[in-house]
């Protein structure tokens, strides 16, 4: 399997726009969230170049692995979906059906899972960054958070549709990490984006 990146940004929007299965919610939400990790790394390089410090040189390394964590889960994404539908394929008959099926079910949940988990992280880096960078890039850490908030609630809702093909026993803890997950984003997404708001009518004189 090819992977996402390799494919022209043209091309990859056509293929989300198709009827084919893939790329999905979960992959299209890491590609929306490698991009937002993607406008903190230029946030803090133009800061560094600005003004240097050893915390925005710690940030800019801890968002560049956030990027490219976020970049493999996009591919992972396609690949556990794909392994779904090559289960659900199977025949009817098919002993090893039901257990395929759950197996693949669980990796496609999982993925997406992991994905809202790093999402998370990289909206922490958001909140600590909005303060420290350049006044002029204020806007792009903004822009990065608001990004990796709508990718954490596509992660989750993608969560969600896979969560009946959990085990039972295990699916009131994932709910839980859901939950909580979706609590602690988001308010570390307004808790960015009202810094940011501050600091920009600070700018424009207003206080």
């Amino acid at each position: 399997m090819s992977s996402l990146w390799s494919r022209p940004a043209a091309e990859l929007l056509d293929a989300t726009a198709s009827a084919e299965a893939t790329p999905g919610g979960g992959a299209t939400a890491a590609v929306a969230a490698a991009f937002g990790a993607a406008l903190l790394s230029m946030a803090v390089g133009i800061s560094q170049k600005r003004e240097a410090s050893a915390e925005l040189e710690n940030a800019g390394r801890q968002v560049t692995a956030l990027r490219r964590r976020l970049q493999a889960l996009a591919d992972e994404d396609v690949q556990a979906f794909g392994q779904y539908v090559k289960a659900s394929h199977l025949p009817s008959d098919d002993p090893g059906r039901p257990e395929a099926l759950q197996a693949a079910g669980e990796t496609a949940m999982q993925v997406p899972l992991t994905l809202a988990r790093t999402i998370v992280e990289g909206l922490e880096a958001a909140q600590a960054l909005a303060p420290q960078v350049h006044p002029e890039v204020v806007s792009d850490v903004g822009a990065g958070a608001s990004l990796l908030q709508g990718a954490l609630l596509a992660a989750l809702l993608t969560v969600e549709i896979n969560l009946p093909h959990v085990a039972a026993d295990a699916r009131g803890a994932i709910q839980a990490e859901h939950d909580r997950l979706k609590a602690r984003g988001m308010g570390q997404a307004q808790a960015t984006l009202d810094s940011c708001a501050g600091r920009l009518r600070q700018a424009a004189g207003e206080g």
